[in-house]
């Protein structure tokens, strides 16, 4: 799908674009069904092993992990990573429509950034709280200036109540504002004080619709107060020609006219590459801070 020209107007503008019916069913179920045989292989064991009540087989792709979740964490943290090398995942990733869409704002060569991520957003669940922050503030500075585009792709409606994403418009005109390092919190995120002063957005996303957003466009996670798992993949994109800043994972070349026979092509190699550079903690660009601005 390629942008036009009203549509790439109104992501430069904003810093974002939400693009509807962008994927179709098929092209996300086979992703679905890999990660429900994930969750399925997890309960069984954890329920023979005697650490679940139940094995939950009744409940569907949007509630069983969460009630996995409730008495043992396993399951869900060998997902909630850039871990997962799964074919599905990759395909997804390599998916033509999504690539079109990436190479209007990137350019035809296309390398897909290190820092994919799967996100199993659970009800009530403060490890997938994310708070307001700007992918660049994970990523080196020499990086600042680079668009690394991000198109997030929800497996389920992602709506107000179980947590969609909330954006703050045409911010990513402003540079990297300041971010901290909060001890005994997972995320980055930037103190109330340094937020722009823009009213944000909230941008529900239905199954099948993607949400584009630049790395400079500040944006959290809001609350899932529902029963159900958010599941959504943060796929992200950028000239091929530009540093990635975040070391010590490895992206992959995923489009190109000039080095063709370079692409990766295979699950296999995909998995290769993401086995030789395990997931690490990125650039610490920022020092850690105590909360005394809140």
């Amino acid at each position: 799908m390629i942008l036009n020209n009203t549509q790439i107007q109104h992501f430069n503008d904003n810093g974002y674009l939400l693009v509807k019916d962008a994927l179709a069913p098929e092209d996300l179920n086979p992703l679905i069904a890999e990660f429900k045989e994930i969750v399925n292989a997890g309960a069984t064991q954890l329920y023979e092993n005697g650490e679940l009540n139940s094995s939950y087989e009744t409940e569907g792709f949007d509630t069983r992990l969460a009630k996995i979740t409730e008495q043992s964490p396993v399951v869900f943290q060998k997902l909630f990573s850039g871990a997962h090398t799964g074919p599905a995942l990759f395909k997804l990733l390599v998916n033509p429509k999504l690539l079109d869409i990436a190479e209007s704002l990137v350019g035809p060569e296309i390398m897909c950034h290190p820092a994919y991520r799967v996100r199993p957003k659970l009800p009530e669940h403060d490890r997938t709280l994310v708070p307001w922050h700007q992918d660049a503030g994970y990523m080196e500075p020499a990086c600042d200036t680079v668009l690394q585009l991000t198109i997030w792709i929800p497996l389920i409606d992602a709506t107000v109540e179980n947590g969609c994403l909330e954006v703050i418009p045409h911010a990513h005109r402003d540079g990297v504002f300041r971010h901290r390092r909060v001890k005994g919190k997972p995320y980055l995120d930037i103190p109330p004080k340094a937020l722009p002063d823009v009213e944000p957005v909230i941008v529900p996303v239905n199954f099948g619709s993607v949400l584009l957003f630049t790395n400079l466009t500040p944006h959290r996670s809001i609350p899932n107060v529902s029963n159900q798992v958010r599941w959504s993949v943060d796929a992200r994109y950028q000239d091929a020609s530009k540093p990635t800043g975040y070391q010590p994972e490895a992206g992959f070349l995923a489009r190109s006219r000039q080095n063709p026979e370079t692409v990766v092509t295979s699950p296999t190699e995909f998995k290769r590459i993401r086995d030789e550079h395990q997931p690490g903690p990125g650039p610490q660009r920022w020092t850690e801070e105590e909360i005394h601005d809140a």
